[in-house]
């Protein structure tokens, strides 16, 4: 994808002078994230610069997002967007976020704004984890079943649900 967007005339870092991915930690390293890029010139009719986000998706994630946008369908996506422009300080101009079909090749891209609000609360939310687990403290889980699909895919399945999963 870097390549592409490339040819096709847009200046994108994937790393800052110091040869590693542009990222963020906060919270004495509780909290961090890297993005896959900024975009700090090219085309006309964009803004610089922009976050850059990209995933690979096989082809029903990747059509229910074509479809519904990415706030509607990947919503944990949308979030991380949000958050990396605030922490990275990218918030003055539309992220651009990307999906490669992995079955078709096919390219999604969307343009996503800063929404202040949500990074507001992922912010918010990351203290609250943090605190009850330095509190040694378990949260409400957030699916009500081990089996669900995000709890497979979890890290820590086994810590909350005790090996049920």
């Amino acid at each position: 994808m870097v390549g592409w967007l490339r040819a096709a005339g847009f200046i994108l870092k994937t790393e800052g002078k110091d040869g590693q991915q542009f990222g963020f930690s906060v919270a004495e390293g509780k909290l961090q994230g890297h993005c896959d890029g900024v975009f700090v010139g090219g085309p006309e009719g964009f803004a610089y610069p922009a976050l850059w986000e990209c995933k690979a998706l096989g082809s029903k994630p990747w059509n229910d997002l074509a479809k519904k946008g990415l706030a509607a369908s990947k919503p944990i996506y949308h979030a991380q967007v949000v958050t990396y422009q605030a922490y990275l300080g990218l918030h003055e101009h539309a992220a651009i976020f990307t999906a490669v079909n992995a079955d078709s090749m096919e390219i999604y891209t969307e343009r996503v704004p800063f929404d202040a609000a949500l990074a507001q609360k992922m912010s918010d939310r990351a203290v609250r984890v943090i605190q009850a687990t330095q509190a040694g403290e378990l949260l409400p889980r957030a699916h009500a079943e081990a089996s669900h699909f995000e709890c497979k895919f979890c890290s820590y399945a086994e810590r909350c649900w005790g090996g049920v999963a």
